[in-house]
């Protein structure tokens, strides 16, 4: 029983990636606006006294990231939130470098070191000075998002 209840947790996982892959040669910036200068982020948090949600993510190898950006960040529910609460900044490690500018590889590179990146996907929240209010990694093989969004609003009101 335990090999047959393990087994359809992998099918589903499988068949999970490959639905998320065929999905996902579009861009994330298909619904919710994330920005491509780390500099003009920090000016914005600033200027609007919004916390900055970073995005660290392998958009063209990390399945579980592909499929946090179709689950999560390119629907109306994220936009919305979004546009009103978060400055949003995708760092992205893509294996295609062609993917990214110069300026976005070196921005993206000083803040997996900042942070102490090791695991994709992490979402970071960051006040407007950018001092870390808190943290998620990975994203689980069910695609249950209510842990993604409780942690986007829990952050919010940490802001208050």
């Amino acid at each position: 029983m335990k090999k047959i209840i393990i087994s359809c947790f992998v099918a589903f996982g499988i068949l999970g990636s490959l639905k998320a892959q065929e999905s996902f040669n579009e861009n994330i910036e298909e619904i919710a606006h994330w920005q491509e200068d780390y500099s003009k982020v920090k000016k914005l948090a600033k200027s609007e006294n919004k916390p900055i949600l970073i995005f660290f993510t392998g958009s063209d190898w990390c399945g579980p990231c592909k499929m946090l950006v179709s689950d999560v960040f390119k629907t109306e529910k994220f936009k919305k939130l979004s546009e009103e609460e978060f400055i949003l900044y995708e760092a992205n490690f893509p294996r295609n470098k062609d993917l990214i500018s110069k300026s976005q590889k070196n921005d993206n590179s000083k803040l997996k070191e900042t942070f102490g990146i090791k695991t994709y996907p992490t979402v970071v929240i960051l006040d407007p000075k950018e001092k870390e209010l808190g943290r998620l990694k990975g994203y689980n093989l069910m695609r249950e998002t209510s842990y993604h969004y409780s942690f986007f609003k829990e952050n919010i009101k940490n802001l208050e």
